[in-house]
Formats: C-alpha cells, structure tokens, sequence
C-alpha cells in the first residue's frame, strides 16, 4: 500500500521539474514593451439625426486613428511619407487583428458632428511581424519629442471644409496628431502635436495651397497662430506670409 506522504511528495515533486522545464514566461515589462497605447480623435457627420449611428461611425473613425499613431509609435521617425501611407494602407484593414483593448475618454455632439475620443492598445509584436512580413524591417531611431502647438482655422463654413481641414493637416510632414480642441461657430482651434518648431510650422502654412484653399495668416501668439481659410480659387497669387499679421505681435526675430 502507498502512503499518503509518499503521493503528496511525488506531486510537488512533478510540480517543481515541470516549473523548471516549462519555457521562461515574459515579465511584465517585457509584456508592456510589446503593447502600444494611443489616443485616437474621431468625427463624423450626424446624418438624420441618428445620434446612434454617428457614433458608432465615429468611434471607428477613432480607433483607425488611434491605429494610425501607434503604426507611426513602432516605425522608425526617418522615414518617408510615402512608405508611411504604403504601409498604414496596407495596414489599416487589419486593425482590429492588433486591437486588444480600447476606452472611450469623451464623446460630444456638436452642431452637425458627432466627437468621440478614444484611448486604444494593440498588439505591437503582431503590427512587427506583419511589417516583417511587408518586406519592411527598419530599425528604431532617435524620435524627436513634438511640441504642442495650436492652430485657430476661422471661416470654416462647412463640413466638408472641416474634413478636407483635418484631412490636410494630417498629410502634412511632422504632423503626429492632430485634433479639435475647441468648435466654436465657423472657428475651430486645431491642436497639433508637431515635431519642428513654431516657425517651421508658420512656413508651412504660409505656403500651403491646395486645390481647396489656403491659409491667411492674420496672428501669430505663444503657441498659437491664427489664420482664416480661404478658397484656393479666391487668390489669383500666393498670399504674403505675413499679410494680415501686424508686426507688433510677430516674435521680434521673424520682424
């Protein structure tokens, strides 16, 4: 007959060789390294009034923007725009493949459009391999902390203005957010995290002409600039830098 200690000892036994054979487990840092949490900002127009449906829309949009930034968190700061819209192209229909969690931070309706604010984490091991996978495999490079600046945009009269807005500042280069932070009537003040200084960030919207319109330049404040969107066709020539911005309030070395 076995005794009852001799079974108990060959149990913990057992227990401790297949604790010491079992593959090292990941410590939580190393857990955490292969997550990467971002914030997205969604917006969408509320059609007929169905609250419901325009959130829904908007908390996609959110998430797909959220993905956005976190593809741009994993790949290397130096590379180009082109290969960064290739590969979040590619991408982006796989987005809930890498979603692993996500919160709603805030959602408001406002005026025709629905905001939605969301803080989602995804699966960066999963991002890495398909990248692999893509034929791209770069390797991480020094990234430059982005300033937090805001840009006032006056005379929005319309959605479509908005979206074609919001769509241009999140083309433009060193752009590495971009959201409402305030809708106010025709007014709305963008804030932008942004990897150049001030200065470049003026230049770029003095010469920036799109098929859709332009920007005059009317204050420049701190972190601030204040500019009026004007339609492209309403300017037969380029607008002066500092058309409508009295020299007084420039910062001294741009005067």
């Amino acid at each position: 007959m076995i005794s009852k200690s001799l079974v108990s000892d060959s149990v913990v036994l057992l227990l401790l060789i297949g604790v010491l054979l079992a593959p090292p487990g990941h410590a939580a840092g190393d857990r955490e390294r292969e997550r990467v949490t971002t914030e997205g900002e969604g917006e969408v127009e509320i059609r007929d009034k169905d609250l419901s449906a325009a959130r829904a829309e908007a908390l996609e949009d959110g998430l797909r923007k959220a993905f956005e930034n976190a593809l741009f968190e994993i790949l290397p700061s130096g590379i180009s725009l082109a290969w960064r819209k290739n590969i979040l192209d590619q991408l982006s229909g796989r987005m809930r493949k890498y979603l692993l969690q996500y919160r709603v931070l805030s959602e408001m309706p406002a005026v025709h459009v629905f905001f939605i604010n969301v803080e989602a984490t995804f699966a960066a091991s999963l991002i890495r391999e398909d990248l692999v996978k893509l034929g791209f495999a770069g390797t991480e490079e020094q990234r430059v902390e982005p300033l937090e600046l805001f840009v006032r945009v006056e005379e929005v009269s319309s959605f479509l203005g908005y979206q074609q807005l919001m769509q241009g500042f999140q083309r433009l280069a060193y752009v590495k957010s971009v959201s409402p932070h305030e809708v106010f009537g025709t007014t709305v003040l963008l804030r932008l995290e942004y990897e150049r200084d001030l200065e470049d960030l003026l230049e770029t919207l003095w010469s920036w002409r799109s098929e859709e319109f332009a920007f005059r330049v009317d204050q420049v404040k701190d972190r601030e600039i204040t500019v009026s969107l004007v339609r492209t066709n309403a300017w037969a020539d380029p607008p002066s830098p500092f058309r409508a911005v009295p020299p007084a309030e420039l910062p001294r070395e741009w005067q």
